[in-house]
């Protein structure tokens, strides 16, 4: 009769250094697996480091352009306000000098010539979190001071504003609106006076002292204003040309 045996399913332990051996090919796989993804984040992360660097580059240098051309305009601005405040104060009642003030009065009050900053990469930096990115602490201080100086030069426009309708309401008072708007002109699609109008004939509605020295005074407060945000657009450019030189400097991209 045969007789069948059990397979012995009983295995033999394995010794120690097997297990231990197999842990450490476990552990090396997933560090591996680790410090691969961990160096693909830091190739991802330095790439888009970049990207922002040479686009707060570019966006430095258009505010550059913009801050430059405001300057010259608005320098030109100040000259013809201290030439009207001087008009007003000294007015001796002459058709000439009621024509001089109504062609210094009329390009005082039209839209100023304000910086709008490109701050597409400012406020995705900022917006979603990205300045982490800026690893530099140079170039991080210089990001942030220009954000500052930014905000500054915004809120002098505020006031800018203010004391220019505030000559422009009183000059109600004194300027015959109804004589500016015949020397407006269609330009390029937008009304602007007209280069040509020489305003001859215009009178002034009040002639009284005590109201052109008022409106003197309105006007002259109106060009300190004017004055002081050149100031700030001159640190401005100079914080945006700090900016850029750091940048360049800090990630070499002089030539890219």
């Amino acid at each position: 009769m045969e007789v069948h045996h059990h397979p012995d399913l009983h295995h033999k332990p394995k010794p120690w250094k097997e297990y231990l051996l197999e842990y450490l090919m476990i552990f090396l796989a997933v560090m591996t697996g680790f410090f691969a993804e961990s160096y693909r984040e830091h190739l991802s992360d330095n790439s888009k480091e970049r990207e922002f660097i040479a686009s707060m580059i570019a966006d430095a240098r258009k505010d550059t352009t913009a801050i430059s051309s405001s300057i010259t305009s608005n320098q030109l601005r100040a000259i013809r306000l201290d030439t009207l405040a001087a008009l007003l104060s000294g007015y001796d009642g002459k058709p000439n000098t009621d024509t001089a003030i109504y062609y210094y009065f009329r390009r005082s009050i039209q839209h100023p010539n304000f910086v709008s900053p490109a701050e597409r990469t400012l406020t995705q930096l900022k917006s979603s979190g990205s300045m982490r990115l800026i690893r530099d602490r140079a170039s991080v201080d210089s990001i942030i001071s220009y954000d500052n100086e930014l905000k500054m030069l915004e809120n002098q426009q505020t006031y800018y504003e203010r004391y220019l309708n505030e000559s422009n309401e009183f000059g109600m008072h004194v300027i015959d609106f109804g004589h500016l708007i015949l020397h407006l002109k269609m330009i390029d699609g937008k009304i602007q006076p007209n280069p040509r109008s020489n305003y001859q004939g215009a009178k002034l509605l009040a002639k009284d002292n005590n109201t052109l020295m008022e409106f003197s005074n309105k006007v002259g407060s109106y060009s300190g204003v004017v004055s002081f945000y050149i100031v700030r657009l001159k640190e401005t450019k100079k914080h945006a040309v700090n900016l850029i030189q750091t940048l360049q400097k800090q990630y070499k991209m002089e030539d890219e």
